[in-house]
C-alpha cells in the first residue's frame, strides 16, 4: 500500500489482521505479534495509497517513513511504514489466544 518496507499499525487490532495460527504447529491455536522500538525520523503523511513511499524515501533519503492515516481516510487504522530496517528494534514477542465473536475464554 506503501511501498517497500517495515509495516508497523499504532493498534494491536491491526497488527491482529496479519497474525494467523499455523494449526499443528508447536504453538498450535496461539498467534503472536511483535512490539517494536522504533525511530520514526521524518515522516511522509499521507490519507492515500502510495505505493511509491517507499521507494521515494529510499532513493531521496528523505522522509524517514510514511504515515499512512487510514483512521482518516477510511475509518480503520493507521499504518507507520519505516524504509530502512535499523529503525525497528523488535523487543518483546507477544503470544495470544484471539477470541472471536461470541466465544468465551477456554472455548475452543
Amino acid at each position: 500500500m506503501y511501498g517497500s518496507g517495515v509495516y508497523l499499525a499504532g493498534s494491536c487490532t491491526k497488527a491482529d489482521e496479519y497474525a494467523k495460527d499455523e494449526p499443528g504447529d508447536y504453538y498450535d491455536g496461539i498467534n503472536a505479534m511483535l512490539l517494536c522500538r522504533t525511530c520514526m525520523g521524518k515522516m511522509y503523511y499521507t490519507t492515500k495509497r502510495d505505493e511509491n513511499a517507499g521507494d521515494n524515501a529510499l532513493v531521496k533519503k528523505t522522509p524517514d517513513c510514511t504515515l499512512g492515516d487510514r483512521s482518516a481516510s477510511a475509518g480503520t487504522f493507521r499504518e507507520f511504514v519505516v524504509h530502512d530496517t535499523s529503525q525497528v528494534y523488535p523487543e518483546y514477542i507477544v503470544f495470544y489466544r484471539g477470541l472471536y465473536g461470541d466465544q468465551l475464554p477456554g472455548e475452543a
